[in-house]
């Protein structure tokens, strides 16, 4: 169950970094990393164990994948512009780090 919650955080988290990272450029992208780091962190505080990390940045790695790639009417999320391949990049990045930072 607290893997569940941790997928379904990241997930969300995901989600509001796609919504937010083209917003008053640079600054809704700097949100968004932000606080992809500071969620994947708490998770593993939070829960206690780092497994949950790992869960968490599994969930977010999969909506923002989803969301960089074309849907059924050609729509796109997440474009290849500059602030959508940072949030790409460094978002995997900064969750990566956070997902293997000690608990």
């Amino acid at each position: 169950m607290t893997s569940l919650l941790s997928f379904i955080f990241g997930a969300l988290i995901a989600i509001g970094a796609t919504l937010i990272h083209q917003t008053l450029p640079p600054l809704g992208l700097l949100f968004s990393l932000g606080a992809t780091f500071a969620a994947i962190w708490w998770v593993g505080r939070y829960f206690g164990k780092k497994r949950y990390k790992l869960w968490a940045l599994l969930g977010w790695l999969i909506v923002i994948v989803r969301a960089g790639t074309f849907g059924a009417g050609q729509e796109l999320l997440i474009q290849g512009d500059n602030a959508g391949s940072a949030l790409l990049v460094a978002g995997f990045l900064l969750g990566s780090v956070a997902a293997v930072r000690k608990v």
